[in-house]
């Protein structure tokens, strides 16, 4: 699948911070609509936050694929992404080899998360990233296949919590603050803090979030909608 490319600018010994940092600079268009290269890329904070906590050896999952693979490569981390466009891979693997990275521990799966996730070996994780597709109900789904494989004391982060469907997650993980940890609160990108492993719980008596009353005004409003 990968095309070796000629190594450019050699960054194999340089922290994971001065990786992010040449991707925000140089903007490379790593994502495909079509045959046509576009630049989908993260937000600046929520890459350096990566690039900052995610160290060498960890265990590592996101939906999508982008400026956040390589630089979870650059991380040390064995990491998996999870997208179905076969072009994008092509282009993290590109970009890692122009910067001298090694991408032996870089794995995909080109298949949606809905299909991908739940055939996986439940095997730990210790960061997971929900940024595929945006659409309902997929980051619920990221989040609900992930969660129960992520470490006690293992991250999460939310991207896109501008979005309904990202915001709605954020609010739900916020709601449940016996089980998860805001730890930041960045731009368009929420943090989270495993606490215990008692993280899916199928009652919906049992989920603060879930079980909030919303009063008859509320109701009102979202029926008429």
């Amino acid at each position: 699948m990968s095309v070796d490319h000629p190594v450019t600018l050699n960054l194999a010994e340089r922290p994971a911070t001065e990786v992010a940092a040449h991707l925000l600079a140089t903007r490379p268009s790593l994502h495909r609509a079509g045959e046509k290269a576009i630049n989908l890329r993260i937000q600046a904070d929520a890459l350096q936050w990566i690039a900052a906590n995610v160290t060498s050896g960890m265990r590592t999952l996101e939906t999508g694929c982008g400026y956040t693979s390589v630089t979870l490569v650059a991380c040390g981390a064995h990491h998996t992404a999870v997208s179905p466009v076969a072009g994008e891979h092509q282009a993290v693997l590109d970009k890692c080899n122009e910067l001298g990275l090694l991408t032996d521990q870089l794995s995909f799966v080109c298949e949606g998360s809905e299909t991908a996730l739940p055939s996986q070996d439940p095997t730990p994780l210790d960061f997971v990233l929900v940024d595929g597709s945006h659409a309902f109900p997929w980051p619920f789904l990221d989040w609900f296949y992930t969660a129960p494989r992520l470490v006690v004391g293992g991250h999460v982060m939310v991207d896109d919590t501008h979005l309904r469907t990202g915001a709605t997650l954020r609010s739900f993980l916020v709601g449940e603050s016996a089980h998860w940890e805001l730890v930041a609160e960045l731009k368009r990108t929420a943090v989270f803090r495993k606490l215990d492993e008692d993280v899916v719980n199928p009652s919906w008596t049992g989920q603060p979030w879930g079980a909030r009353v919303i009063k008859r005004r509320w109701l009102r409003r979202l029926w008429w909608r």
